[in-house]
């Protein structure tokens, strides 16, 4: 039995332990919150990373508008710079003028190119300047496509000696390409309800948007190469047109 003396000779100190039940019993209830709180950071983290993707594709079907036509004037060899480049000038002037009496506007004129380039021969393995040839080109825009022939053969009597291949185009592809964008939009909110609903889930909100353009550049072009029927008919080839595919692809998280 203990004392008051007794207490007194141990050095006057009580030490109460707790009993060893209670000491299991506050680990395993903190071992239970630890376990707890990692499931729900797991959990959090799951739900986290699910996601749906889905794809909208659109299309928009226009015919073209407006045809561009490369047209060009090469001198023969002439024996000094300045005879070959005043050829090629007063030629030059000629087929502008040609152009616009066929209705073509003055701002769908456009000069591309003005050069003049030495030409040599090589006689026994030595260099001979032979002259010097000059050369213009121009872009003409053609929006009434019914001209195109009238333009081309106004264009050569005047001396037009080098064509390009006629570009078939759509004036304003970013309409085209706008109203095919709102067409794989539609089509992307109307998939991922389908899908949503078939898998029993709610969508959240967007993550991602990714846009593809066919053709990748976006331009909208038809090439009809030369002979292109410059008798005054229009062209031989039909201008046809054009189709710009959008697709978009979304990826959505999940609720």
């Amino acid at each position: 039995m203990l004392t008051e003396d007794t207490m007194q000779d141990a050095g006057q100190h009580l030490i109460v332990k707790p009993p060893v039940p209670l000491l299991l019993a506050a680990v395993v209830v903190g071992g239970l919150f630890y376990v707890l709180g990692q499931y729900v950071s797991v959990r959090q983290a799951r739900i986290a990373e699910k996601e749906l993707t889905v794809q909208g594709t659109g299309k928009a079907l226009q015919k073209p508008d407006v045809a561009r036509l490369t047209l060009g004037v090469q001198t023969n060899v002439r024996p000094n710079a300045r005879e070959a480049l005043d050829i090629a000038n007063r030629t030059f002037t000629a087929v502008q003028r040609a152009v616009r009496a066929a209705g073509v506007s003055e701002g769908d004129v456009r000069t591309t190119d003005l050069s003049i380039n030495p030409q040599y021969d090589y006689p026994n393995g030595r260099t001979v300047l032979r002259g010097f040839q000059a050369s213009a080109s121009l872009v003409v825009s053609i929006r009434d496509l019914t001209k195109i022939g009238d333009v081309l053969s106004r264009a050569t009597a005047e001396g037009a000696n080098v064509a390009g291949a006629i570009t078939f185009a759509v004036d304003d592809p970013d309409a085209l390409r706008r109203e095919a964008e709102q067409k794989a939009v539609e089509n992307v909110k109307k998939n991922a309800a389908a899908l949503a609903s078939a898998l029993g889930v709610r969508l959240g909100p967007v993550r991602s948007v990714v846009t593809t353009i066919e053709p990748p550049d976006g331009q909208l072009a038809i090439y009809a190469s030369p002979p292109y029927g410059a008798g005054g008919g229009g062209p031989s080839v039909p201008p046809g047109s054009h189709e710009l595919t959008v697709t978009i692809s979304v990826k959505y998280g999940l609720r």
